[in-house]
Formats: C-alpha cells, sequence, structure tokens
C-alpha cells in the first residue's frame, strides 16, 4: 500500500472513502488504541454481523475515526493494534461460528500506511471481513479531539452511552413486523416482559427477549423460529389468562413475573392443554392455598417447575374434595 496523499476533509462530515482515498472495497484501513475495552464482546461482534446481512449497512450510522494526521500525537505512549478476524478451528476464513479476535500491535513506523484510529465502531469493522459482508460499503465520520484529550480517554468518552437494555426496546415504539409479536409487546408496556412472554407462548417453544429483539431490529422474523407458533391461538388463550390474573380476588401484580407465568405454561402442558383446567385452578388459589403450595421455605426459592407442581397440588386437591 502507497502512502496516501494528505486530504482536507470537513470535521464530522461523513466520507465515501472510495472517492477519498481510492481504496478498491470502499473501506478505510483503521487501527484500533490499547486500551479500547480490554477484551472484544464476541456477542458484539456477532449482532453487528447479523444485522447487517439483515439491514444492509445504514448510511446515517457512520464508523467514526479520528484521522493519523491527528491520533499519533495523541497516543501518550499507546500502542496500535490492526485487528483481524482468524478461525479458532482449521484453517481458511473465519466464520460467524468460528472465529477470534487477533490484535497485531503496529510499528509507528508503519502508521502512516493507516487511515487512523477507530473512536466508535469497533465491532462494525470486525464483522465487515466476514465473507458475506465483503461488498457491503460502510460509511465513515471524522472526530476531532480537544486540545489536551488523548485518543483513548476521548473514546472512553465517546462509548461511555450503556448499550439498550430489553426494556428500551420495548418501549422504543419499534415494531416487530407481526401482529402477534406486536400484540405482547404492548402488554409488556404494563406487565413484566418475562411474564407476558410465557403467558402468551402456551403449548409452543419459549418467546425470549432476544428473538423479540432481532424482530424489532428487522433481521430477523417469526418466521425464522420454526420451534415458536403464535397465532389466534396463543393470543386467545393469553388473552384468557391475563385478564383471570388481572382481576383474580387474591393474586396481585407483584407476583406477575417469568417464572410463575412459565410454571403456567408447564402446568398447561401437564394437562394436555386444558385451558379450563388451568384457569379453574388459577381461579381456586386463595391465601391458605397459596401459603400451603406456593410459599418456600426461607433461603429457597420457587421454580417454574415448584410453580407447575404447586398448581397441579391445587388441582388435585379440588378434584378430590367432589
Amino acid at each position: 500500500m502507497k502512502k496516501k496523499k494528505n486530504i482536507m476533509v470537513e470535521v464530522g462530515e461523513i466520507v465515501d472513502n472510495a472517492k477519498l482515498y481510492g481504496h478498491q472495497d470502499g473501506r478505510l484501513n483503521l487501527l484500533f488504541v490499547e486500551g479500547n475495552r480490554r477484551r472484544i464482546d464476541r456477542n458484539n461482534v456477532l449482532n453487528c454481523y447479523h444485522l447487517l446481512m439483515g439491514l444492509d449497512y445504514l448510511p446515517d450510522m457512520p464508523i467514526e475515526y479520528l484521522p493519523m494526521e491527528q491520533a499519533v500525537d495523541r497516543l501518550q505512549g499507546r500502542r496500535l493494534f490492526r485487528a483481524t478476524l482468524v478461525p479458532v478451528k482449521g484453517k481458511g476464513e473465519a466464520a460467524p461460528d468460528n472465529f477470534k479476535v487477533r490484535l497485531t500491535p503496529v510499528s509507528p513506523d508503519e502508521y502512516a500506511y493507516y487511515d487512523g484510529v477507530c473512536i466508535d465502531g469497533q465491532s462494525r469493522i470486525l464483522a465487515l471481513q466476514f465473507a458475506p459482508l465483503a461488498k457491503v460499503k460502510p460509511t465513515y465520520k471524522e472526530v476531532s479531539i480537544p486540545q489536551g484529550m488523548d485518543v483513548l480517554a476521548y473514546a472512553a468518552l465517546r462509548n461511555n452511552g450503556k448499550a439498550w437494555s430489553g426494556t428500551d426496546f420495548i418501549h422504543s415504539g419499534l415494531t416487530a413486523g407481526d401482529g402477534e409479536t406486536n400484540h405482547i409487546l404492548t402488554l409488556c408496556r404494563r406487565y413484566k416482559a418475562a411474564f407476558i412472554f410465557a403467558l402468551y407462548s402456551l403449548g409452543t417453544a419459549d418467546l425470549t427477549a432476544c428473538q423479540v429483539r432481532a424482530m424489532l431490529l428487522g433481521y430477523k422474523r417469526i418466521g425464522d423460529f420454526p420451534q415458536l407458533r403464535l397465532d389466534q391461538r396463543t393470543h386467545q388463550a393469553g388473552d384468557r389468562l391475563l385478564a383471570l390474573l388481572a382481576h383474580h380476588p387474591f393474586l396481585t401484580a407483584d407476583r406477575f413475573n417469568g417464572t410463575f407465568a412459565r410454571g403456567v405454561k408447564r402446568f398447561y402442558l401437564h394437562t394436555g392443554g386444558n385451558l379450563e383446567r388451568v384457569a379453574d385452578t388459577l381461579t381456586l388459589i386463595d391465601k391458605d392455598l397459596w401459603d400451603k403450595y406456593f410459599t418456600p421455605v426461607p433461603g429457597q426459592y420457587m421454580s417454574a417447575k415448584d410453580y407447575a407442581d404447586a398448581l397441579r397440588a391445587v388441582s388435585d386437591e379440588y378434584e378430590g374434595r367432589r
């Protein structure tokens, strides 16, 4: 690679690297600075890969970098690394199910052969190295560091934001592209998500926060989870039990958590999918039965299996009195 010429770029401008430096793949050659995240999270790399596969590259979400001409004076003795993906097993190219990140120190006398230092977007840079993304052309945004601040301090400040939690996604207003899932998400704004996920997936595989996140971000659809069948049956069953619990004379919302709902789900399977029996059993619960079957000894907690066993005991006791 030949040493590139100095080219003036307005700070904050999103640039097309193919036009700027003439790289054939339209990508800048960026280095990682020592200390910017001690361990690169493989899951973040995989998440970026799946997003890019599903959505392509969003031009208004550029990788931010500091040009090398500015970076060399702000390193404070820290090393720069070239980051590559290599296979964990065998030879050949890295793949999403077989990769690790290799950081190779770069000699200061080679810095001029690189375009700059990555400030925000390390996981995207790595994800773009997977072969299926070879033709994806990212965008870049040049940043400027205030006087007296080194590269790492700025990178830490820039990346200080917390990753979105499941609650953030639920309240984001994003839609999943599926009516049943969107109905569930609406209810998650009033009840605990894990509780609703289990209550509205009776008789089918578990609905998970990771699946919902993937659908909200658009790189997965409900059909990508063949074991999960959300339909009119699960919708009506969930509505029936939720209405019963919401107006229950004893049970209150503080008891409506994911473990309790997964216990209801297990009991539903035990009954052979008899929704009436499940509803009747839940209706029977009062303080005496709760204390008898649903209250663990001090130092222990109720698992989903424990809740299912308790519901079975309530049902059996009622049947025995008939």
